[in-house]
């Protein structure tokens, strides 16, 4: 567990299952010893899971050594400071669509000041 750069596997949102290969969601955060898994986008839940238990990464996923019944404790309300990724990049490239959306009304208006 220890050589695992966590970093690199929320950038990827690389899934986390249980050890009996249950998926459980996807790594988005960390939060001081623990790993935040959301299920989905759309959950209002996510997993705050202490970083011992993670049991391995086979290089697809993230393994965890922990039972169904266990992962129900580690669950919680999803609050304003953990926003999913998938929010994340809305919110994103809808700043995007709108600079384009400006910038191709800028064009368009010098190239029809040149037409007329």
């Amino acid at each position: 567990m220890s050589n695992i750069d966590f970093s690199e596997l929320i950038i990827s949102k690389k899934g986390v299952i249980l050890s009996d290969r249950q998926v459980v969601g996807n790594i988005i955060g960390e939060r001081d010893d623990s790993i935040v898994v959301e299920k989905d986008g759309a959950s209002e839940n996510i997993y705050l899971v202490p970083k011992s238990k993670v049991e391995a990464y086979d290089g697809t996923q993230l393994i965890l050594n922990v039972s169904d019944s266990e992962l129900k404790t580690f669950e919680q309300k999803r609050g304003n400071e953990e926003e999913s990724v998938l929010d994340s990049i809305t919110d994103k490239l809808g700043d995007v669509k709108d600079k384009v959306v400006d910038t191709t009304k800028d064009v368009a208006g010098k190239a029809k000041d040149k037409i007329d």
